[in-house]
């Protein structure tokens, strides 16, 4: 089943704040369900692709059926929770469609293809080290056992490798001094150069604080879920950190 039983429930869960008609119009539309009341036992052996059509529905394209909801706020509501279900089950709503995410969400937007992209041409990756980094923190995150710690160190080893070569490389361009070739100094010098600015820097340097060994996983996310989130943030700071400096 691709679907959780928590996905399932939580679309019962939105169906039961719709009314009457709006509810049945939706399960009819999906399912060629009729007279249908008994949400959960309904949805609870709806085949996968009906279930990924109506969460696509409840999620992206939702207005019919809020409509027909009498209190909006409960309706909205109920659609980020059943948002965060469906990230829970590896799928993530982009320009409408449920895609799946495999293994983790910058393979969806092709941020990663992206940044390794544009590596290649920025003369910042010319010994493939921060390419190397990138890809074997996608083959720890889907090996088995997963290496999920080592999968978030390696692409916040890949981010702080982009920003102190974009440093060393820019304040050489600008014969600026560059002696303590660090995390924290090279986001200071970015930002003294222009290449950032304060809440550009302050932003990196929170995500890097919160993918870096030592933070603890939340309460009531799983290691995976937790992997999956922080490769995320990290991946998609290294390249916009990447396109900040080309672009300088």
């Amino acid at each position: 089943m691709v679907f959780s039983h928590q996905t399932r429930g939580t679309i019962a869960q939105i169906l039961t704040v719709v009314s009457a008609d709006g509810s049945a119009t939706f399960l009819y539309k999906h399912l060629g369900v009729s007279n249908a009341f008994a949400f959960v036992s309904i949805l609870a052996n709806a085949p996968d692709d009906a279930l990924r059509a109506m969460a696509t529905e409840l999620i992206a394209n939702n207005r019919v059926l809020r409509a027909a909801a009498p209190v909006k706020h409960v309706f909205e509501s109920g659609v980020q929770e059943l948002e965060r279900w469906v990230l829970h089950d590896g799928w993530l709503v982009e320009q409408g469609a449920l895609v799946r995410v495999t293994p983790a969400a910058e393979e969806m937007t092709g941020v990663r293809d992206k940044l390794i992209q544009d590596l290649a041409t920025s003369a910042l990756d010319e010994d493939g080290a921060i390419r190397i980094a990138i890809e074997h923190s996608s083959n720890d995150f889907v090996a088995q056992p997963p290496d999920f710690n080592g999968s978030i160190t390696k692409v916040r080893l890949a981010l702080e490798t982009i920003a102190r070569r974009a440093a060393a490389t820019l304040a050489a361009k600008q014969s600026q001094s560059y002696l303590d070739d660090s995390w924290g100094k090279a986001l200071q010098l970015l930002r003294s150069l222009g290449t950032l600015d304060g809440s550009e820097e302050e932003i990196l340097a929170r995500v890097y604080t919160f993918i870096s060994p030592g933070a603890h996983v939340p309460k009531g996310v799983t290691e995976e879920e937790w992997a999956r989130l922080a490769r995320t943030f990290g991946l998609s700071s290294a390249y916009f950190l990447l396109r900040r400096y080309i672009a300088a």
